[in-house]
């Protein structure tokens, strides 16, 4: 089974959004951070799936392919991260009740 390059972001997102909470929520206020920070460590952990997977949302949507590989999977990994939120209680909302 193929999935199409928005079902891969898509699950990306869930999984960048499932791995900040699981590793990063509870340290955070384990060290006394306020919650804010957990926006960066999302957009790190959504660029860093984004660069191991190679995906890169305006390439394989698009079209559009920066003159430098990384640049459009970064991009890619910040919109990972900070799309996560919304993923995951889309998931949740209207997958997750079958």
């Amino acid at each position: 089974m193929e999935l199409t390059p928005v079902a891969g972001i898509v699950a990306l997102a869930f999984l960048a959004e499932s791995l900040t909470e699981y590793f990063f929520a509870a340290t955070l206020v384990a060290l006394g951070l306020d919650s804010r920070w957990l926006r960066y460590v999302a957009a790190a952990v959504g660029v860093a799936l984004a660069l191991a997977y190679g995906v890169d949302a305006l390439r394989d949507l698009l079209g559009i392919a920066p003159r430098l590989p990384f640049v459009g999977e970064a991009l890619t990994g910040l919109l990972l991260g900070r799309g996560a939120n919304f993923v995951h209680d889309f998931y949740a909302t209207y997958v997750g009740r079958r």
